[in-house]
């Protein structure tokens, strides 16, 4: 097992403490992926070859509320007995609450890989259709290249034509559609409804009404595509999307 030690730790309460702080992250690094160590204060010891007395000095600490700690959840103890009839036994109180973190974090480096995966596929599918033959390759001239080219696609096949009836969509709601889609990558699963309603019109969860405004969402979308090229995006594309989204007129 493997736990994610937050630096802001050295912030915390503990950090006035540095015998218990190190007894903690040693716990964090011997729980399982519940945030339980289901071990005595000598097999603690043995296996982190820490002193016994600290192990237990440590341990006491964690079990006492700390009204300083950032988590006022148990009264910010770290750590809870498993069992009130033996002195040995814990869990991790925050444990989940880091491992979300943890797990967000990963998530987005994913997301960050996956858009810069797709911003080289649209360079190389620019450089390929608009000027591998007759001009030399370079990092600016496939970035112009890309650029163009998608300008050039947005204006010449999504229209701004209201929408029909159901959820059957016109060419140019298609083509600005699959764009969105492209953009948002793993994320359209979640967001598919909420930007097909704001292309071809529809109703929100609440039975809303929603007024088709294909422009705004090309608008919207034109200026992600151009942030995932300059590697301007610090959180999601969807999250990019939905900001510009409400900061459009």
């Amino acid at each position: 097992m493997f736990a994610k030690i937050f630096a802001q730790i050295f912030d915390s309460s503990l950090a006035e403490d540095w015998q218990t702080r190190h007894v903690f992250e040693d716990l964090l690094k011997l729980c399982d992926q519940n945030g339980v160590v289901d071990m005595t204060h000598e097999a603690i010891a043995r296996r982190t070859n820490v002193p016994l007395e600290i192990i237990k000095h440590g341990i006491t600490e964690l079990e006492k509320p700390d009204t300083r700690s950032r988590n006022p959840a148990n009264e910010g103890r770290r750590l809870v007995r498993l069992d009130e009839h033996r002195d040995w036994g814990w869990y991790v109180t925050n444990y989940a609450h880091y491992r979300q973190i943890a797990s967000e974090d990963q998530r987005r480096e994913k997301t960050l890989a996956r858009v810069q995966r797709h911003r080289e596929k649209l360079k190389i599918e620019a450089v390929t259709h608009c000027n591998a033959v007759v001009t030399p390759v370079t990092d600016i001239n496939a970035g112009n290249a890309m650029q163009k080219q998608m300008q050039k696609q947005m204006q010449k096949t999504c229209s701004t034509k209201g929408p029909k009836k159901g959820r059957t969509l016109a060419d140019g709601q298609k083509c600005l559609a699959d764009m969105v889609q492209s953009a948002l990558g793993d994320e359209w699963e979640n967001d598919a409804g909420k930007w097909l309603n704001r292309i071809t019109g529809g109703r929100s969860e609440d039975r809303t009404p929603i007024d088709a405004n294909p422009a705004k969402v090309r608008r919207v979308f034109a200026e992600v595509v151009d942030a995932i090229k300059h590697e301007r995006i610090t959180g999601t594309p969807a999250a990019y999307a939905e900001f510009l989204w409400k900061e459009y007129k």
